[in-house]
């Protein structure tokens, strides 16, 4: 699982937003949910990231008892969030349903509010 490769989103992406609008996309790549989150967010905002929401697959819940530190397993393996798409609250049901229809498993991590910090992980 850990050298599964990086999964490239484009097609799936592609056709969400032919029938959404969305506000913001962000490929969890290097650096995690910490680093490439807050790049989509505009200043005076912030995402709030809700962790009791993401589903932590087992082999990342395996590593941190082994002892490697909760902040290294966000940055380094997003805790195996791939995609984040960023989109007003009435968009939310329609997205999750296409993303559904194209074989994807979507879910709410959080909210965008106002703030200063890019991104609070609660």
């Amino acid at each position: 699982e850990l050298l599964t490769p990086t999964r490239i989103y484009v097609k799936t992406i592609l056709e969400l937003i032919k029938k959404h609008k969305v506000n913001g996309l962000a490929h969890m790549t290097g650096g995690g949910i910490i680093e490439n989150l807050p790049r989509v967010i505009p200043a005076g905002l912030e995402a709030n990231v809700d962790k009791s929401k993401i589903k932590v697959l087992p082999i990342f819940k395996y590593l941190m008892e082994l002892g490697v530190d909760e902040s290294e397993m966000w940055g380094t393996f997003n805790m195996g969030v791939g995609f984040i798409v960023i989109a007003n609250k009435d968009e939310k049901e329609g997205i999750i349903k296409t993303l559904e229809e194209l074989g994807e498993a979507p879910y709410e991590i959080g909210v965008i509010s106002k703030g200063d910090n890019g991104i609070c992980l609660k």
